[in-house]
């Protein structure tokens, strides 16, 4: 898959969608549940998104081509694997480090370009290596430039300069560096990673802003040794991120709104595994991680009282999210065919902010002369209600992780368990404050146009899930597998959304978190089979997914927000010789029928698309080609959110109803030297 998206390369994983935003920002969702309620880590580092959309996404940070391991869990995942989140687990890997043979040195590198007709995108990368046996240093450099994209169709009214094709707001610009340190002595291992990302623009076609400057710089010390008694990982990180959004794209009509944000994220993980016995290995660790966040919004003139002056808007002033953890879990062979792991982690989530204030220290209502309407501000209002609360809030968490796993013979096993995960909620959850319209709109993470305001007393989210898993497949798993996975979570004081005040239907509302109870459930399956060999054509394989869910607001009996209807993939692989590798692939997605009505979910179409790729591998040397959308489908993203993309957007008064649109054809290539 040629993208520039690091959360794109997990949608081949049965189970596994993506919240689309910017062109390298998505957001996994796993089960249904996605974002923060997915525990997604960089390199061991739990990072967060510093930003009221959560343009900022965890896996930005780490470009496709430095990616060296994926793992994903979409089933129960151990305590260690991390807390605070709510299922699956996403755990993305840099490339590790590479050193010389005994005595020798070693220099090694990599280039690769990438280009794709829609949008016109180009990228590059580069990465060198040099080592000794003992001393490696690495460096990596990816970026990427991409113009709005064109749907397969026309898809809404033009304006603003934008065809009725053209996607407004998808252009983008990216790159992210990383230099990384590594020395090894016997049984130990120490890395060191410095990376730095920079984003001059990303757009946002579900979002009212786009983001106009992320940089990060991000510090990442890891130290691995193995003893007698077991191994010892331990981990200290830290990441400053400095986070700009604004309209600047010159297709709409509202007024600049310059929003700022800056964070700091510190943290330290220790992990030792100990052998008990030949039969028992013990997990015991500790986890913390120090959050500090500061959002606010510059006025825009020194007007008095004005709709965006004389004040700084303050939406998070210093806000904190401290977190303090301990976990142990114990794995048992009983037999040869049965094992099981069973562990707890408690954890401590304590969050903070300080008084805010409103654009203007006045409730009034005023004209907006760009937009030709009238709206009314809160600031005064709504600043001096959430300055007299307490803001402070500390909760206590638990997570429990009990499994089993049976495997008969070679041909077959199974795993089937209960977990219990909790989620505090995050700082804009709690903190974000303001009902007028204009702000409220501004803090919002799914892309449905609507506005959001926060609630803090929020109570943590508890997921308790019971998943099963079955796996067949040959005794070498060479000919054919087949795997089934249900599952079924049951969420308490799941974070939702309620009516403000009063909600109009088939328009954007302002919208406020709460509490409610939601259950979740569906069923992923995945299989392959080898068809045969035929003389000068090569090995074919025909390969198959499908993944349902659904999810309900136990509470209201409404619909959860943006899951992913039923759909599945079939691909035709050709494997000729050792290096070339053709695919032809189908995926297919039902209609989004089940809407969640307090956010006027809008629906999406079923669809069908078909993708040729083709690759050629010489060790070497490595070209792609692919056609993607080959018949250059017209469809809507279920998970896309409402189109923002042109007009006046700083209002719930925007034109309704029309989805972010998938991408159109598409031909795609990329070449990678190895030297």
């Amino acid at each position: 898959m040629n993208t520039p998206n690091t959360a794109a390369m997990l949608l081949n994983i049965p189970g596994v969608s993506m919240y689309t935003g910017g062109g390298v920002s998505g957001l996994p969702a796993i089960h249904g549940l996605a974002d923060d309620r997915v525990s997604t880590n960089v390199d061991g580092m739990p990072l967060l998104s510093s930003c009221p959309n959560h343009m900022n996404s965890p896996l930005s940070y780490i470009s496709p081509s430095n990616v060296g391991s994926v793992k994903v869990i979409t089933g129960l995942s151990p305590v260690s694997a991390g807390g605070d989140s709510l299922g699956g687990v996403v755990s993305v890997q840099s490339l590790p480090p590479v050193f010389a043979n005994k005595g020798e040195t070693l220099t090694q590198g990599e280039v690769g370009a990438s280009y794709s007709s829609n949008a016109t995108a180009i990228g590059g990368n580069l990465n060198v290596t040099a080592a000794t046996d003992e001393f490696s240093a690495n460096y990596t450099i990816d970026s990427v430039k991409a113009g709005n994209y064109t749907a397969g169709g026309n898809f809404k009214a033009p304006g603003n300069g934008i065809s009725p094709s053209t996607v407004g707001a998808s252009r983008y610009i990216a790159t992210n560096q990383q230099l990384s340190l590594a020395w090894q002595k016997e049984n130990h291992l120490i890395e060191f990673k410095a990376g730095y990302q920079f984003i001059p623009f990303e757009g946002y076609a579900n979002q009212r802003m786009d983001m106009t400057k992320n940089q990060s710089e991000q510090f990442n010390l890891k130290y691995t040794g193995k003893y007698n008694w077991g191994t010892l990982e331990a981990q200290a990180y830290n990441q400053m991120v400095n986070h700009q959004m604004d309209d600047n794209t010159g297709a709409r009509t509202s007024p600049a709104m310059p929003m700022l944000a800056t964070s700091s994220t510190n943290g330290a993980i220790i992990k030792g595994t100990l052998p008990i016995s030949e039969t028992q290995l013990a997990r015991v660790g500790t986890e913390w991680q120090g959050y500090k966040l500061n959002d606010w919004w510059p006025p825009t003139s020194s007007a008095p009282n004005g709709m965006m002056s004389p004040n700084t808007f303050e939406n998070i002033n210093n806000g904190t999210r401290d977190r303090f953890a301990l976990f142990s879990e114990l794995e048992q062979q009983w037999t040869k065919e049965w094992m099981g792991l069973a562990g707890v982690r408690v954890e401590q989530v304590a969050s903070n902010a300080g008084d805010v204030q409103g654009y203007s220290n006045a409730n009034q209502t005023m004209p907006m002369p760009p937009m030709n309407m009238r709206m009314s501000t809160n600031y005064l209002r709504d600043s001096t209600a959430f300055n007299a609360q307490q803001h402070k809030q500390t909760d206590y968490n638990w997570d429990l992780t009990a499994l089993t796993r049976y495997k008969p013979d070679n041909t077959q096993n199974y795993e089937a368990g209960y977990s219990r995960k909790t989620r505090s909620p995050n700082l804009y959850e709690r903190y974000s404050w303001s009902t007028t319209p204009m702000a409220a709109i501004m803090n919002n993470f799914v892309g449905d146009g609507n506005g959001y305001v926060g609630q803090i007393t929020l109570a943590p989210e508890v997921a308790n899930t019971i998943s099963l898993a079955s796996d067949w497949h040959d005794a070498n798993k060479d000919v054919w597998g087949f795997k089934a996975s249900p599952y079924y979570t049951y969420v308490s004081n799941y974070i939702d959304a309620a009516c403000n005040t009063t909600c109009t239907v088939d328009r954007f509302n302002v919208l406020k978190y709460v509490n409610q109870d939601a259950q979740l459930y569906g069923l992923d399956l995945s299989g392959n089979v080898m068809l045969g060999k035929l003389q000068q054509l090569g090995r074919f394989q025909l390969t198959g997914q499908g993944s349902y869910t659904r999810g309900q607001n136990v509470t209201t009996g409404d619909n959860l927000y943006n899951i992913m209807p039923l759909n599945g993939k079939l691909g035709l692989v050709q494997y000729l010789g050792a290096n070339w590798t053709n695919t032809i692939e189908g995926q297919f997605v039902a209609a989004k029928t089940n809407l969640n009505a307090v956010r006027n979910e809008i629906a999406t179409g079923g669809y069908s698309l078909y993708n040729l790729r083709a690759s050629y591998d010489d060790k070497k040397y490595r070209v792609n080609f692919g056609i993607e959308n080959l018949l250059n489908k017209l469809y809507a993203l279920p998970q896309g959110g409402a189109y923002q993309g042109q007009g006046n957007t700083m209002s719930t008064g925007v034109p309704y109803g029309t989805s972010v649109p998938g991408m159109g054809r598409s031909i795609n290539t990329r070449l990678t030297l190895k030297f």
